[in-house]
């Protein structure tokens, strides 16, 4: 449902994967998976705080 209507479903954990990231703003300058990894870390550390806000 949420694909017709143009919303991105991400996989669970996630708020922003990071082949969006890429597809948004082109491939990263220097070690892509360094960076990947920092991502991944942030992205699931925003993922558990929206989720403990809206479990309160």
């Amino acid at each position: 449902m949420s694909d017709v209507i143009g919303i991105p479903n991400p996989p669970p954990g996630t708020c922003l994967p990071w082949e969006k990231i890429t597809e948004d703003y082109g491939p990263p300058v220097g070690d892509e998976a360094l960076l990947k990894g920092q991502w991944e870390e942030l992205d699931a550390l925003a993922y558990l705080y929206l989720w403990w806000w809206v479990q309160r």
